[in-house]
C-alpha cells in the first residue's frame, strides 16, 4: 500500500508515471476529461499493471467491497499475468521523484495550517480542518540563515528568496483543500530575521521574527465543479506575522530545534480549497517544526517542482 501525488503520476513521462497511467486508464476515471482529467482515487493493481479494482471514495464499506473484488481478480490471474516481463529495477535511474533531492544535510520543516478561532464558526468538518506540507532548504541555504560569526546579539536577515519560498508555497490557504501557489510578483513582503540570543556548548539559541504579505488577482472559480465554467474576477491574499525560536549546532551547521508560527489573516478562495462561502478576511495560522526521520516525512513539498533545484 502506498500513497502518492496523482498530478505527477498522471502527467509525467518517466517509467513510474507511464506504469501508473496504464493503471489509471483501466480504472474508474478512464478517459475522463470533464469536469476535470483527474485520476484521483484508490487503485489495486498487479505488479504487471493489470487492473484489479479501483474506486474514488472514503466510504469504508465501499473500500472494503473494492478490495474484495481486487482479491478475487488477483486470484484469477496466472503468474505471467501478475508480473512484469522485465525487471523494472533497470529503469530506476530514469524515475524522477522529488524525494530523490531530499536535503539530508539541510533544513526540512513540517508545516501545519489551520483556521484560528473567530466569531463565525461552522458546524461541519470544516470548523476543525487542518492540513500539512513540507518546506526544504539545502545545507548552503540553511547556513545563510545565520550570521557568518555566530555570537550573542548578532542578527541577520534571512535571504528574501528563502522567505519567499515559504510565502509562495507554504503560506497558502490549503486548510480545507487544494489551492494554488503564489508567484514572486504576488509576494509584496518577505522578511524574516534571526537573532542569536546566546551561544552555549557549541549550540546557538535563536529568535526569529518577520512578516510576509501576498496578494493575487485574476479570474478563476471558487466552488469546485459548480462554477468551473463561469470564472469571475477575484482576489486572494495572505498577511502574516512570524515568530519563532530555534537551536543551531554550529559545528554541524544544522538546526537541532525549530519552532515557529505564522499568524494573520487570509481572504479570498480558489477552485478547490473550500472557501466558496467564506471569502472574507479571517484569521489563519501556520506552525513550522523540524520534520522527523520517518520515511513518510521525506515527502517532497507540494510545490517542489517550482523550487527549480538542479537535478
Amino acid at each position: 500500500m502506498s500513497a502518492d501525488e496523482v498530478a505527477r503520476l498522471q502527467n509525467g513521462n518517466d517509467p513510474e508515471c507511464k506504469l501508473a497511467q496504464k493503471v489509471f486508464e483501466q480504472g474508474h476515471y478512464a478517459g475522463r476529461t470533464r469536469p476535470t482529467n483527474t485520476r484521483q482515487g484508490t487503485y489495486a493493481t498487479a505488479p504487471s499493471g493489470v487492473m484489479l479494482a479501483s474506486i474514488n471514495s472514503n466510504d469504508p464499506k465501499a473500500m472494503a467491497d473494492m478490495l474484495r473484488r481486487a482479491l478475487a481478480k488477483w486470484n484469477s490471474l496466472s503468474q505471467t499475468e501478475r508480473m512484469l516481463g522485465a525487471d523494472p529495477g533497470k529503469q530506476k535511474g530514469d524515475v524522477r521523484r522529488g524525494e530523490a533531492q531530499f536535503p539530508t544535510d539541510g533544513l526540512v520543516l513540517r508545516v501545519f495550517s489551520r483556521d484560528l478561532p473567530r466569531t463565525r464558526s461552522g458546524q461541519d468538518w470544516r470548523n476543525d480542518a487542518w492540513n500539512q506540507d513540507y518546506a526544504w532548504f539545502t545545507r548552503s541555504e540553511t547556513k545563510s540563515m545565520l550570521p557568518a560569526q555566530i555570537q550573542a546579539k548578532q542578527t541577520i536577515q534571512i535571504p528574501e528568496a528563502l522567505v519567499k519560498r515559504l510565502a509562495k508555497f507554504n503560506f497558502v490557504d490549503n486548510v480545507r483543500g487544494q489551492t494554488m501557489a503564489y508567484t514572486d510578483q504576488d509576494v509584496t513582503l518577505a522578511s524574516l530575521t534571526t537573532e542569536v540570543v546566546k551561544v552555549s556548548g557549541g549550540v546557538a539559541t535563536i529568535r526569529l521574527y518577520g512578516e510576509t504579505k501576498a496578494e493575487n488577482q485574476g479570474s478563476w472559480s471558487v466552488a469546485g465543479y459548480r462554477d468551473m465554467d463561469s470564472p469571475e474576477s477575484r482576489k486572494r491574499g495572505m498577511n502574516l506575522k512570524l515568530y519563532g525560536r530555534a537551536q543551531f549546532n554550529i559545528a554541524d551547521s544544522k538546526f537541532t530545534q525549530f519552532e515557529a508560527v505564522a499568524l494573520g489573516d487570509r481572504f479570498g478562495g480558489t477552485q478547490y480549497n473550500g472557501r466558496h462561502d467564506d471569502l472574507e478576511s479571517a484569521p489563519i495560522g501556520y506552525a513550522l517544526v523540524l520534520a522527523g526521520a520517518k520515511a513518510s516525512e521525506r515527502v517532497a513539498p507540494s510545490f517542489f517542482y517550482a523550487y527549480r533545484w538542479p537535478r
